[in-house]
C-alpha cells in the first residue's frame, strides 16, 4: 500500500466566477415567464471570490507554493475563501467545493485502519479549531444545501487529481449581500487526513477546486410567489435558487 507522498493544495475555480447576465448575454436567466413562474430576474450582478491567506510563495519556482508541499499527516494549510459584492444589485450568492477524492484507508487517532473507501483527502475547518479535531467544520451562515444535485456525492471532475475524481460540498450564504459586502469565509483552514492509499502516485497533484456564483436577490419566484431573500434565507429556498440556475445553466457550468 502506497503512503501518500507529495501533496499539493491549488487555488483553482475562484476566478471563474459566474454571474448572472455578464458572460456575454450568456447567462441570460429567466424561465416559464409568460406564465410568470419561476423568474430570476437578470440584473447587473458581478462579485469575486478570495482567500488572502492562503500560501503562495515558491522559492523552488517549480509552481507549487512551498508550503503545500509534501504535506504530512494532519498538516494544516491556511485556505480562506469568501466572496465580495462589487456589482451594483443585492446578491444571493453560493460556494461549490469539489475536494480531491481517492481510494483511502484513512487511520484513526489510535492508529486503527478502517476499511478502504474512496473519500476526499482534507478536512474544512475554522480558524480556533484544534488540530486534534478531526472532523469538518464548516461556518454555519454558510448553509449546506443537503438536497442540491450532486452535494455530498463523489463525481467525475477533471483536473482535480490523476483520476479525476472529487466529494461535492455546495454551499448557499444565509443572506443576501449589499454591493461591496463581503462574506464571512467558508472555511479558514484545511487539513490533511491520516491515510494510506494504493491510487496516489509519488508526485501526485491533489486540487481543491472552488466555484462562486451569484443571483441577483430580487425578482426570484417560485410558483408565482416571490421568494423573500429580505432576510435569513432557508436553506429550502436556497436549495431552489441554485437547483433552478443550474438547471438553466448546464452547459455553462460544464
Amino acid at each position: 500500500m502506497k503512503e501518500h507522498k507529495k501533496r499539493r493544495i491549488v487555488i483553482a475555480g475562484l476566478g471563474a466566477v459566474l454571474s448572472v447576465g455578464l458572460i456575454g448575454g450568456a447567462l441570460a436567466y429567466m424561465s416559464d415567464t409568460d406564465a410568470g413562474i419561476n423568474i430570476l430576474k437578470v440584473g447587473n450582478v458581478q462579485i469575486t471570490a478570495s482567500e488572502p491567506h492562503f500560501p503562495t510563495e515558491d522559492g523552488n519556482n517549480n509552481g507549487v507554493p512551498d508550503d503545500c508541499e509534501l504535506l504530512i499527516p494532519h498538516a494544516t494549510i491556511p485556505k480562506d475563501p469568501r466572496i465580495k459584492n462589487v456589482g451594483v444589485n443585492d446578491a444571493v450568492v453560493f460556494f461549490k467545493v469539489i475536494s480531491p477524492a481517492e481510494q483511502l484507508t484513512e487511520i484513526t487517532d489510535d492508529g486503527v485502519r478502517q476499511p478502504e473507501k474512496e473519500n476526499d483527502l482534507f478536512w474544512f475547518k475554522q480558524e480556533d479549531d484544534e488540530e486534534t479535531a478531526h472532523a469538518n467544520n464548516f461556518n454555519p451562515n454558510w448553509i449546506r444545501l443537503t438536497t442540491a444535485a450532486e452535494n455530498g456525492t463523489i463525481v467525475d471532475f477533471p483536473g482535480v487529481n490523476d483520476e479525476g475524481r472529487g466529494k461535492v460540498y455546495i454551499f448557499g450564504y444565509h443572506t443576501r449581500i449589499e454591493p461591496e459586502e463581503t462574506t464571512e469565509t467558508l472555511f479558514d483552514k484545511v487539513q490533511n487526513k491520516k491515510y494510506g492509499s494504493k491510487t496516489i502516485g509519488p508526485n501526485e497533484v491533489e486540487t481543491i477546486h472552488i466555484e462562486s456564483y451569484a443571483i441577483q436577490a430580487d425578482e426570484i419566484r417560485r410558483a408565482g410567489i416571490n421568494v423573500d431573500t429580505s432576510a435569513e434565507i432557508s436553506e429550502q429556498d436556497l436549495a431552489y435558487i441554485y437547483n433552478t440556475f443550474c438547471n438553466q445553466n448546464a452547459e455553462n457550468l460544464k
